[in-house]
């Protein structure tokens, strides 16, 4: 228990686990604490309108795609940080300009389209995001790919950073019958996307958004 020597207190949440494979609780951080002369101070539960806050309760959300509730209990979107990805070209040739993250293999949220906003360098775009394997153009090819909103030229690396935060779901991944009827509705996409904002931020309630 190395960990813990010259240790005076420790801060613990309700329900922390530690060492090998999550075995350990409060009570055994409270017996190491008496043998080891540091003071554990255990913090109660917290709750947001009967939500249990706790990190697996918000990652297990966002696996869901429900990034709307992670966020109230976060007080603050789930973002992501990647760089720029190749894609297949799909998003400028058939459809619009989107920008592909690279390989991501971290947690993300569940296959589907989001509102989003994604920063490129120190600038920041309201966005629709796509999460998925692109399934309307037949291979299936997961992609993390950005339509950005009221975009500009940019000048854009392979190291540029990419912040990609996410708002609200918008709908599932959807195997559409043609290109037409993808580019409509991302058109859709991105009219209830402009809403969503502009009702925020109407509000004043939206945490992140730029005005």
């Amino acid at each position: 228990m190395e960990l813990f020597h010259k240790v005076e207190d420790v801060p613990a949440g309700f329900g922390p686990s530690l060492v090998n494979k999550a075995a350990g609780n409060v009570e055994l951080l409270c017996e190491l604490g008496r043998e080891l002369g540091f003071e554990v101070v255990v913090y109660p539960e917290m709750r947001l309108r009967g939500e249990l806050v706790s990190s697996t309760r918000i990652r297990e959300l966002i696996r869901e795609g429900r990034v709307d509730r992670a966020r109230f209990l976060l007080a603050r979107p789930f973002s992501i940080v990647s760089t720029p990805g190749r894609g297949r070209g799909y998003g400028s040739k058939y459809t619009v300009p989107t920008i592909n993250l690279s390989r991501y293999e971290e947690l993300a949220p569940a296959d589907g389209v989001y509102v989003t906003q994604t920063r490129v360098g120190g600038e920041c775009f309201d966005s629709v995001t796509n999460i998925g394997n692109r399934p309307t153009f037949g291979v299936d090819s997961f992609a993390i790919e950005s339509h950005l909103l009221d975009f500009h030229p940019l000048e854009i690396t392979a190291d540029s950073e990419i912040e990609l935060s996410f708002f609200y779901r918008l709908r599932g991944e959807i195997k559409f019958d043609s290109v037409e009827a993808l580019r409509e509705q991302i058109a859709r996409d991105v009219q209830r996307t402009r809403h969503y904002f502009g009702v925020m931020r109407r509000a004043g309630t939206a945490v992140g958004v730029r005005s």
